[in-house]
């Protein structure tokens, strides 16, 4: 059975030693954020929706950037306009929101 997907599509993500920003294709669902390098093959990366502490406003981390904090880690995001920044921050709460977490 397939879960539902809330937004999938290119996400910049700020690297947690190379602080540049690279784009990432990344999979949003109810359990999952996924991310790849290229869009194919097993995700470079994952974060678990359930394990998510808070989803940031857009520009408190940086100007036109919003964060998704874990315990340990604070992921840095920003999309490719303006409008996928805010798509892309209402698809991680959507999801959190999902798991019963009250997030806006």
């Amino acid at each position: 059975m397939s879960r539902q997907v809330y937004k999938e599509g290119t996400l910049l993500k700020r690297g947690k030693m190379n602080r540049q920003y690279k784009e990432r294709h990344f999979v949003i669902d109810c359990k999952w954020a996924h991310y790849f390098q290229g869009g194919k093959g097993a995700p470079q990366g994952s974060i678990g929706v359930e394990t998510i502490a808070s989803v940031g406003q857009i520009g408190v981390v940086e100007p036109g950037a919003f964060s998704v904090d874990i315990p340990g880690r604070q992921f840095v995001f920003k999309g490719t306009t303006d409008d996928e920044t805010k798509a892309w921050r209402a698809a991680f709460i959507t999801a959190c929101n999902e798991n019963q977490k009250d997030f806006a």
